[in-house]
């Protein structure tokens, strides 16, 4: 089986031509992770720090399947599992982990941090729309306004720059 027919059994979504609702029908991510539904691991930092280091577990490492993920929206599930191919493991688990701090509070908020970072990724690059004639249209305007504004702003200054220097006499 292929790799993106794996991918597609794991989280179980619509082909991704399908997965691409207009933007107004679309179940948002909240930003939500529900951490009870998570599986957290913690082990052994790698690097300097000393023996506290290479005592503690502060490494860590969550772990969950894109298929049970129910806070995930569907439509975002088999784009986020070809975005995170390399992380699934042959469990079909998403694995993320990070050893970035020596806290391990400080580990486990960047793991959420990292995985609602790439679902707000791969769902803006759905949502993503292409420019339209009218969308260049009233950029052109806004620009042509600012220019206008800048020089005006250039006139006026220049105007009292120079009443200062007129008539000058003791």
């Amino acid at each position: 089986m292929s790799r993106l027919l794996q991918l597609r059994h794991i989280c179980r979504a619509p082909a991704l031509s399908q997965a691409k609702p207009a933007a107004a029908s679309v179940d948002r991510f909240t930003g939500v992770i529900p951490v009870d539904r998570i599986e957290k691991r913690f082990s052994r930092s790698s690097g300097p720090g000393g023996q506290h280091m290479q005592k503690s577990l502060t490494k860590c490492e969550i772990r969950f399947r894109i298929a049970d993920a129910d806070w995930i929206p569907s439509h975002l599930k088999e784009p986020l599992a070809l975005r995170l191919a390399n992380r699934i493991n042959a469990g079909g688990e998403v694995v993320v982990d990070s050893d970035r701090t020596r806290e391990r509070t400080m580990n486990v908020a960047d793991c959420f941090d990292k995985l609602r970072a790439t679902i707000y990724d791969v769902e803006r690059e759905l949502l993503k729309r292409d420019e339209t004639d009218e969308d260049r249209e009233v950029i052109l305007k806004r620009q042509e306004k600012a220019a206008q504004k800048r020089l005006e702003e250039k006139r006026r200054l220049s105007d009292t720059r120079s009443s200062r220097s007129e008539n000058f006499s003791m």
